[in-house]
């Protein structure tokens, strides 16, 4: 049995890690941690109009996505190592693409039993919600295309 934790370094990914973790641990389910690379921000068109040399673009745009994959390692691993204290089966991986489409991709391809997310991620964390938007975008979109059932934690 297969929990997937999408995470984006945001403190209500740890939260929904940390309801994942008590899950594994009485269920002795494994997690997949999961980040997604989320390449719309490498597309910009507001970035290509001041840019001269398109050809150089590419080859900047693979150094940009060598660096996020780096980094997003890195922040997946540290999780990892506080999670096995635990004493739970994790591991993570990284998917490309567009964020929800990738959890729920990913989800699928893992065979997961079921979605722990967080309910805002990074992107949203600096506003402050309102009555009528406290679902995040990404989370509303997984809850309604993903085939398992979905937890979101707040």
């Amino acid at each position: 049995m297969k929990i997937l934790v999408p995470h984006d370094g945001s403190p209500i990914s740890d939260k929904a890690l940390r309801k994942a973790i008590l899950f594994a641990k009485k269920l002795n389910y494994e997690i997949i941690l999961l980040h997604i690379i989320d390449l719309n921000l490498l597309h910009s068109d507001s970035i290509l109009k001041y840019v001269d040399e398109k050809a150089a673009l590419g080859k900047a745009k693979t150094e940009i996505l060598r660096y996020l994959k780096a980094g997003s390692e890195s922040m997946l691993k540290k999780k990892i190592e506080a999670a096995k204290k635990e004493r739970v089966n994790i591991r993570f991986t990284l998917g490309i693409g567009a964020t929800a489409e990738g959890i729920v991709n990913v989800a699928r391809g893992e065979r997961v039993d079921f979605i722990i997310m967080g309910s805002r991620g990074l992107s949203s964390e600096e506003r402050k919600p309102s009555m009528l938007r406290v679902l995040g975008s990404v989370a509303r979109k997984v809850s309604e295309l993903a085939e398992c059932p979905v937890m979101i934690v707040k």
